[in-house]
């Protein structure tokens, strides 16, 4: 007689449920229009003139590849669920715009506490 302990790999996967990743996906749908407001400035940065300093061009890209970030956070984050990993999906869904929002916030403050605000430290 077969035990029902739940030994046969037949229970429920470990991990959040998809009402979870559900949830988690519309925050990060949101965290993808609203970081796109960058795109704008980044722009503004590239169009301000010929010569234009390397720290200000990469703060620019930067600065705006967070619909790139939420992007990549919902599709790895899906496919690892769809892929039975779904301990680390939401993981993944979360760690990858916030290690974006991280490396900006960081990039500003560096900008303030040594440049006082401004894109290029004057020599």
């Amino acid at each position: 007689m077969q035990e029902e302990s739940g030994e046969s790999g037949t229970g429920p996967a470990a991990g959040p449920g998809r009402a979870w990743l559900i949830s988690a996906s519309v925050v990060i749908i949101a965290f993808g229009f609203a970081s796109a407001v960058m795109w704008e400035s980044a722009w503004l940065v590239f169009a301000g003139g010929d010569e234009l300093p390397l720290p200000a061009a990469v703060f620019a890209a930067y600065s705006s590849c967070g619909p790139l970030a939420a992007l990549l956070a919902l599709v790895i984050g899906w496919l690892r669920f769809n892929g039975g990993q779904r301990g680390s999906a939401l993981k993944w869904m979360i760690a990858i715009p916030v290690v974006w929002l991280i490396g900006l916030l960081g990039w500003l403050a560096a900008l303030q506490a040594f440049c006082g605000g401004a894109l290029v430290c004057a020599a």
